[in-house]
């Protein structure tokens, strides 16, 4: 009973100091430091003015002017920076002072006070007065003038006062750093009012920043991410002569990410893979227009064996591929491609996306070293890499290209930019195009443009019949390089011109926007014309690049598949689309708006790139330039297009058709064969009836003509001769 009662009064005390703690606000006493120095600051400041005495503030200012003379007006502006730096230290906004700056500072202070001291005449006896530099200077004055005199220790106090000076408060500025997680869980549990969860609905929680979120020490980083280069020079090769400029094209703006976001993910990244047990250690990373690229190498893991022993395993790499979902939940992205492993590298690329997507421009592009390098009339700027680096392909060598993804992923950008980069960099007599939009919206821009053999095709019914000119064309070509003893069209085009017997002929692309629409009307010609296309059309300067929205085996055939080895693919649905186009995994993942991945036939996995944008001003551009040096016009009654013969002979075979089988069905129900009947019924001229009666005989329908104006003889076995010969006519068609 002795020892519980003080235990007891001991306890309650504590409790009562911890109340007391608690009900006084936490930031109580950094505000009564910050009042005191500012007060200090003021009596100092009236104390050397002589406006205020006592014997405190006297001993204060005589102890100022005897060590510090003049310079004991600096005092008080010290004091009142000291009163200001308080409260912006208790709300994390501190002065960026580093050690080299407070060091600067310090210097120039020092040798202010001897050049004080010489100024005044280095008098010891005014020095305790409080003149001059005061006992400080007047010492450090002494020391100095015995080695480099008195005026010399002026002339090197001065430049490194103000040199020092000028470095230590140059660029000072205030900054706010972020509270670590368990210094704000300290400051919170010390008395500050905890806000109260939302709970009811439609309450929304503020979210948290991410320059808020912190790693732990082991896991920060320190890289460093350089600033945006101005662009090489490239080397420009001579322009050919009646091109466009590429001035009208916009430059863009490159948007950097800043090494803040880079450290922070990068030791998101490596804290993740340890908790799940898979140590390792983001050694780079790569800065692209949509996502950054880290460079992960796998680390080793302690195991025991079945003796034992312990041992030491690599982390194999699939097992980092396996925690995508895990990293991208960590790293709050929408989602993010685990490259394992990078090509060439040792190490596995991990590719968080960019806050904000930059827009790859052409122009750029085009003046780059690395579309230069192509030197190619079909050279087409592609995007940029994960690493900013621009991207350029040769149309000619892939030889044909297939694009798909999901609308809005921007298959029909990716298309016009096509488009654009050819026209600019091609004469409408060296490159024809012809462009097959069922859209109607997308590669209708381009009317207008020389280089086009006719307006854009929209219909449906007249794109069969393009598909079906673009082969006679290529079997014309064939014919055409036989006859010159040619392998390909640029050997065709050298001997044509050294001989100068004939116009040379314009390299061919075809451009086909949804490939899908064709594939439902008409998929059997559609499938056999694109194949025999993709299979012979190379030599002879004709190329491909068709777009479709549904990769899907129905409509991306085996057929068609084997022979477009060059594919793009944008944002798909599931994984099942990517492996149809790509033949592999990861369009899934992709981000849309120009975000792609492009499969080379030179290259065994696909790269990931930001697609170029063109704008609708650009585009007009290039077709305005055009227009201007346009041919004229073709005279009246020429066809639009060279595919006009074929849609004119289609029709007249379909009309034909059509009257042919009315005037057999007329016969068979009348029994009766004549011009004059047949003209009657049908209504139509006698030269058209007369030709008919003489179908209707070769067909062996009807007998020959009879004397006396008689009407025809009707066979009664013709029906069926005439449905053998039809069928017939049928298999000889196909």
């Amino acid at each position: 009973m002795t020892e519980r009662a003080p235990r007891g009064r001991r306890s309650h005390r504590g409790d009562r100091r911890s109340s007391l703690s608690l009900a006084l606000p936490p930031s109580l006493g950094r505000d009564l430091v910050a009042i005191l120095l500012a007060a200090t600051s003021a009596i100092t400041l009236l104390g050397l003015a002589g406006w205020t005495g006592g014997r405190w503030v006297e001993t204060w200012v005589q102890f100022l002017r005897s060590w510090l003379g003049l310079a004991a007006w600096l005092a008080p502006l010290l004091l009142l920076a000291g009163a200001l730096a308080v409260p912006l230290q208790s709300r994390r906004w501190i002065p960026a002072l580093g050690w080299g700056r407070v060091l600067a500072i310090e210097i120039a202070f020092l040798s202010l006070l001897p050049v004080l001291s010489v100024v005044d005449g280095m008098s010891l006896a005014r020095a305790e007065a409080g003149s001059g530099g005061g006992l400080i200077g007047w010492g450090f004055g002494t020391l100095l003038g015995d080695v480099l005199g008195t005026w010399g220790t002026v002339l090197v106090l001065v430049p490194v006062m103000l040199a020092t000076g000028w470095w230590g408060f140059r660029g000072l500025r205030v900054r706010r750093i972020a509270m670590p997680a368990q210094e704000t869980s300290t400051i919170l549990s010390q008395g500050e009012p905890r806000s109260a969860p939302l709970s009811r609905a439609g309450a929304k929680s503020e979210p948290v920043k991410a320059g808020v979120r912190s790693v732990p020490a082991e896991f920060r980083k320190d890289f460093r991410v350089p600033d945006a280069d101005e662009p090489k020079t490239a080397r420009k090769r001579e322009k050919r002569e009646g091109l466009p400029p590429v001035s009208f094209l916009e430059l863009g703006e490159a948007q950097r990410v800043t090494s803040k976001d880079v450290n922070l993910t990068a030791g998101l990244i490596e804290k993740t893979l340890a908790d799940f047990g898979l140590p390792a250690k983001v050694v780079d990373f790569r800065v692209g227009p949509a996502v950054t690229q880290f460079a992960v190498e796998p680390g080793f893991q302690e195991t025991t064996g079945p003796d034992g022993t312990a041992r030491r395993q690599k982390v194999r790499v699939s097992q980092i591929s396996a925690l995508a979902s895990d990293l991208a939940l960590s790293l709050s992205a929408p989602s993010l491609r685990i490259e394992a492993p990078v090509p060439g590298q040792a190490y596995v690329g991990i590719e968080v996306p960019n806050r904000s997507a930059a827009r790859v421009r052409l122009r750029p592009i085009l003046e780059s070293e690395e579309f230069q390098e192509v030197d190619s009339p079909l050279a087409i700027a592609l995007g940029r890499d994960v690493s900013g680096r621009p991207v350029a392909a040769d149309l000619a060598s892939m030889p044909h290209l297939l694009i798909a993804g999901t609308t809005g992923s921007g298959k029909s950008v990716c298309m016009a930019s096509i488009a654009t980069c050819l026209a600019l960099n091609n004469r409408p007599e060296d490159l024809r195009l012809v462009m097959i939009d069922p859209k109607m919206v997308e590669l209708v821009r381009f009317n207008g443009l020389p280089h086009l053999y006719a307006r854009v095709e929209t219909d449906l019914q007249r794109i069969v019949a393009v598909l079906r000119w673009c082969t006679m064309e290529m079997d014309r070509r064939y014919r055409l390089l036989e006859q010159a003893a040619a392998r390909d069209l640029d050997s065709y085009n050298a001997r044509l011109g050294n001989r100068r017997s004939g116009p040379r002929l314009p390299r061919v692309v075809v451009l086909i926007d949804e490939l899908a629409d064709l594939m439902m009307m008409a998929p059997d010609q559609t499938e056999r014309t694109l194949v025999r296309l993709a299979q012979m059309a190379r030599a002879v300067g004709l190329h491909l690049v068709v777009a479709t929205q549904r990769p899907s085996t129905d409509i991306l055939t085996g057929l068609i598949k084997a022979n477009f080895p060059a594919r793009i693919s944008f944002a798909v649905a599931s994984s099942v689309d990517s492996r149809v186009i790509l033949d592999g995994q990861g369009a899934e993942t992709l981000l849309g708006k120009g975000d792609m991945l492009f499969l080379s036939p030179e290259a065994g996995a696909p790269v990931r790139l930001q697609g170029v944008y063109v704008s609708d001003e650009e585009i007009g551009g290039t077709v305005q330039f055009w227009k201007r040096k346009a041919p004229p016009e073709p005279p009246a009654g020429a066809p639009a297009a060279p595919w006009e013969d074929v849609l004119s002979r289609a029709a007249e075979m379909e009309e034909k058709d059509d009257i042919l089988e009315r005037a057999i069905e007329i016969v068979k129900a009348t029994g009766q064969a004549s011009a004059s009947m047949l003209q009657r019924r049908l209504r139509i001229g006698y030269p058209r009836a007369a030709r008919l009666m003489d179908e209707l005989e070769q067909l062996g329908l009807v007998g020959r003509v009879q004397a006396g104006g008689k009407t025809r003889e009707i066979l009664r076995d013709a029906p069926d001769r005439v449905r053998e010969e039809g069928e017939d006519a049928e298999e000889e068609g196909e």
